[in-house]
């Protein structure tokens, strides 16, 4: 009795805040006109972390009165809701999780959607007999329009499940009388994607070939199974998802493009597969290979779950690992959750490598472009020490540090050797393009061929003695025009967007 009574007081505290905090995000929506995303408030972006990780502790407890606030879609708390109730995973949610993705609120939508996603299995047959609800007996919706399926269906084909895959593959075959599909059959063919499933690449191949030249409405249908089909033969080449991408065979100065074989391994290897251990013989470019939609400068977050330290308390949470190019040849590799970053300048190949060595083994610390962001707060340097099998990444202890930066020196995150394992991967990723790109830059590619090492790699011949002779005249630089530079999105981070020059691929950075 007394553990019931004890439960009952937390539960009645969690949501008593959780009302509070709403109450408040509501308000403040309601005094401005545009949309008010309150994780823009740094304050009330880590109230919401604390509301959430107090109803996440209840659990089950806690699912039934959730449930009543994703009925409330005015109220930034069904948001709230809809991501706690995803974080526990009950099934028992699953039913209004469904209702809440018909909706015409579309961060309702999206967050009930990823909910289900969490749950996974126990929400497949729930989904499937939703759909079919509503292409037996359609009904219209608040706003006067058809309950569609789209949301339904979307969620389906991001949980990869035998059941979800074989409905989805029943629903191609559905046709009305009339011969017209009862759902939108260029959007359920890019659902496929999702489902990681190649089976269905003979059946999407039918579908692509058959409404190629089907003029009207029809044009999309192919487009959508031919774009999926060409994702699945990047996936099938880069294997992203993982990074095992490194470097492409096809540019590798080790690699008889004649007879496909790899001068390391000494067996074959198609052009276009990836490799560690090889150097580029040039720049990379994705229209060398025969996948030409590779996108290997916006490479898919490595998640891995990370255990650090902080205020004398020990947490674990799960941490984005993702790459970026900054410029020409310089970008970062960021360790990042919702409050705290570990970025890792590679601003040179040599850091990189000597990053990769400490990692391995070398050493006792490593502090070259290091930096750490601890609660969103300003980046501040840090350095990298061995702790037995680990690698704790901490910030500088500096004598004359601010005030307020002194808290943050006691922040430390820790790498066991299965992290370390993700992460070289991504080294070698940055590593490669950060090779490749030297050589795209012209200043920089002649100071690389002045480089014995570097010419033998180009296959050219050595230069003469009075071409290397100290003193020698540089040649004049070619004038690079200047770029009116047409920025467009490459990579949104939770801290930053990035964007790239279309015409001369620079990139710029912008925080939020």
């Amino acid at each position: 009795m007394q553990t019931t009574e004890i439960s009952d007081e937390a539960l009645d505290e969690a949501l008593c805040a959780l009302d509070d905090l709403c109450d408040e995000i509501d308000e403040r929506q309601e005094q401005i006109e545009e949309y008010f995303d309150p994780e823009s408030d740094r304050n009330l972006k880590k109230r919401i972390f604390s509301v959430k990780e107090r109803l996440i502790e209840l659990g089950e407890e806690v699912v039934e009165p959730l449930v009543e606030y994703l009925y409330d879609v005015d109220s930034h708390g069904c948001i709230i809701a809809a991501d706690v109730l995803g974080k526990i995973g009950s099934s028992a949610a699953v039913p209004a999780l469904i209702d809440a993705i018909e909706t015409d609120a579309d961060d309702l939508c999206e967050d009930a959607s990823e909910a289900l996603v969490k749950i996974g299995a126990s929400a497949v047959q729930p989904l499937i007999d939703r759909i079919n609800d509503r292409l037996d007996n359609p009904e219209i919706g608040k706003n006067e329009r058809e309950i569609c399926t789209i949301y339904p269906i979307g969620a389906l084909s991001r949980i990869q499940d035998p059941q979800s895959f074989a409905f989805m593959v029943e629903l191609l075959d559905r046709r009305a009388e009339d011969g017209e599909y009862p759902v939108d059959m260029g959007f359920l063919c890019g659902c496929f994607y999702d489902q990681h499933n190649y089976a269905i690449i003979p059946r999407l191949k039918a579908i692509a070939e058959e409404y190629k030249d089907v003029p009207g409405k029809f044009n999309h249908i192919s487009a959508e199974a031919e774009e999926v089909l060409t994702r699945f033969e990047i996936d099938q080449v880069l294997e992203s998802e993982y990074w095992t991408i490194h470097g492409c065979c096809h540019i590798c100065e080790n690699y008889d493009p004649d007879k496909e074989i790899c001068g390391i391994s000494d067996e074959y290897e198609p052009r276009d597969a990836f490799c560690i251990e090889c150097e580029p013989k040039r720049a990379f470019a994705c229209d060398i290979c025969y996948s030409s939609d590779c996108d290997i400068y916006n490479l898919p977050p490595v998640d891995v779950n990370l255990e650090y330290r902080q205020d004398q308390k020990e947490s674990v949470d799960e941490f984005e690992i993702t790459n970026t190019r900054s410029d020409y040849d310089t970008g970062s590799i960021s360790i990042a959750n919702d409050f705290n970053e570990l970025i890792l300048d590679s601003s040179t190949v040599d850091i990189l490598n000597e990053l990769k060595e400490f990692l391995e083994g070398a050493g006792d610390s490593f502090s070259a472009g290091v930096f750490l962001s601890v609660d969103c707060g300003d980046a501040v340097s840090g350095k990298l020490v061995r702790n037995g099998d680990c690698v704790v990444a901490v910030c500088d202890e500096h004598d004359g540090a601010e005030p307020e930066l002194k808290p943050e020196m006691s922040f430390e995150l820790e790498f066991d050797s299965e992290a370390i394992d993700m992460l070289i991967p991504v080294i070698d990723t940055q590593r490669f393009m950060l090779l490749c790109d030297s050589y795209r830059h012209p200043e920089g590619s002649r100071k690389w061929k002045k480089n014995a090492g570097i010419r033998e790699l180009l296959g050219m011949p050595a230069l003469a003695e009075e071409e290397t002779a100290a003193g020698a005249k540089e040649p004049e630089p070619e004038p690079v025009p200047e770029c009116d530079h047409e920025f467009e999105l490459l990579k949104e981070h939770k801290k930053y967007t990035v964007y790239r020059c279309v015409k001369c691929g620079a990139t710029r950075k912008e925080f939020s």
